[in-house]
């Protein structure tokens, strides 16, 4: 077993919270649920006693952090950072999610994202190949929208980086958008849309 390196014990007690989760549930009827997941690592120098012959080299704890919302219709609810608009252009429904990217978005502080805590989960993970499969999103505010209707197309309203930025369904309802934090802390793009073609 690999030991902690000393930086990353510079504390009795080191606590961080991953990237967010935001999984929206749209009913027929427009109204939903809105879910937050946050992961959080904390981690202490000395855990408890397990017996003599054994030194103790720390303690490992792992969480997830659900915070769940209710909303009435999805256009209406206006959390920190994002919002949906519906619309017809030329007889073509669109639906677009808008999200705050800029470097100072009130998601980040919603979502209780903080660059250092980022970094310092990273710094961990890489070391170990549980937190580094636990952590695969660390890195990203992910969005996961159920819609209560086929969806024909989705896509960015202006180009982004391919790989890192995407947008996809992974089913007919199912829309997933995966958002890098290194972008957004850089300021890269201060407004994301993302358009969504109802069939």
């Amino acid at each position: 077993m690999k030991r902690i390196p000393r930086t990353l014990l510079f504390c009795l007690l080191f606590c961080a919270c991953a990237g967010g989760n935001i999984k929206i549930k749209i009913k027929p009827d427009l109204s939903g649920e809105l879910v937050i997941y946050q992961k959080k690592i904390t981690k202490k120098q000395k855990g408890s006693f397990l017996g003599s012959g054994l030194t103790d080299t720390g303690e490992l704890t792992i969480t997830l952090k659900e915070r769940s919302y209710q909303f009435g219709n999805y256009t209406h609810m206006l959390p920190p950072g994002f919002r949906f608009v519906t619309f017809v252009e030329d007889q073509v429904p669109e639906i677009q999610l808008g999200i705050d990217t800029s470097q100072n978005s009130p998601l980040l502080s919603a979502l209780e994202i903080v660059r250092e805590d980022i970094n310092s989960i990273l710094s961990e993970a890489k070391l170990r190949d549980d937190l580094l499969r636990f952590n695969t999103l660390v890195e990203f505010i992910q969005f996961e929208v159920h819609f209560p209707f086929p969806i024909k197309k989705v896509k960015f309203l202006d180009p982004r980086t391919a790989g890192e930025w995407t947008v996809r369904l992974d089913s007919s309802d199912k829309m997933i958008v995966n958002i890098p934090l290194h972008a957004v802390w850089a300021g890269e793009h201060a407004l994301t849309i993302v358009q969504i073609y109802p069939e």
